[in-house]
């Protein structure tokens, strides 16, 4: 019983180290996650008018003379599909 007290007063032990550390405020949170937030730069890809009609995505591409980009990406029950199973 006595070992089992022991413990269990060891395992509490770190907890209660850690609930003495202050919280942080948030100010200071947003301080620290400024420089991992994406910029402007990082978002540029956003402005990119993407069309899930191809038919007006066909008429803006030939209005601005410029290639169509196509992306097709597959999944299981289509034929030819690069990302079927085995």
């Amino acid at each position: 019983m006595r070992r089992i007290v022991v413990c269990l007063l060891l395992a509490a032990l770190p907890t209660a180290a850690r609930s003495a550390e202050p919280v942080p405020e948030l100010a200071a949170l947003l301080k620290r996650a400024a420089p991992y937030r994406p910029g402007a730069h990082d978002l540029v890809w956003r402005q990119i008018p993407w069309y899930t009609d191809r038919v007006a995505a066909l008429k803006q591409a030939r209005a601005e003379t410029r290639p169509l980009f196509v992306w097709l990406a597959g999944g299981r029950d289509r034929d030819g599909s690069p990302l079927e199973r085995c």
